[in-house]
């Protein structure tokens, strides 16, 4: 008898190579390169979407101020109410003004004040005592509330939105 011995055959292993996973590692690079590069214009237009709504809100409770006065106070001294320490702010509804200096700022939650400290915008309220269409002086303004941000910037460099509405006694 003769004996024969079995050698176990050498199979080739199934895997991948270097340049295989080079290849692999730089694609999967890119591609979190670009998404990384998405971030920080995502967070300015998120940024900017929340600064855009606070200022339609600061305008908004202005105007409910403004309007919720104007039939029942004189319409030549609505008192806009700001916080604790600071005094009410008279507006005098049957005059004219130009935009000048801001009157106002408000912080990030939207809380009015008449200091500049440490404000996120700048809120100036302007007066046309003769709107289109009234034909009686003195019993409808059109007001503009003026909202800046940020608000100790120059106005080069500052963004605003005009909110205008007709305040009437009627």
């Amino acid at each position: 008898m003769k004996y024969r011995i079995i050698l176990p055959r050498l199979t080739k292993r199934a895997g991948f190579s270097l340049a295989e996973v080079v290849i692999a590692l730089g694609v999967i690079a890119v591609g979190a390169i670009a998404i990384l590069a998405v971030f920080p214009t995502a967070l300015q237009t998120g940024r900017s979407a929340q600064s855009e709504t606070r200022a339609a809100q600061i305008a908004q409770m202005i105007f409910g101020s403004l309007v919720g006065q104007a039939a029942q106070a004189p319409f030549n001294n609505i008192q806009l109410p700001l916080p604790s320490p600071a005094p009410s702010l008279a507006i005098d509804l049957t005059a004219s003004s130009s935009p000048t200096t801001p009157t106002l700022y408000a912080d990030n939650d939207g809380q009015l004040t008449t200091s500049a400290g440490s404000a996120a915008y700048a809120i100036t309220i302007f007066t046309n005592n003769s709107p289109p269409g009234f034909t009686d002086v003195g019993y409808a303004n059109q007001v503009t509330v003026r909202v800046a941000w940020p608000a100790n910037a120059s106005a080069a460099n500052q963004t605003f939105h005009d909110y205008v509405r007709i305040v009437s006694t009627y």
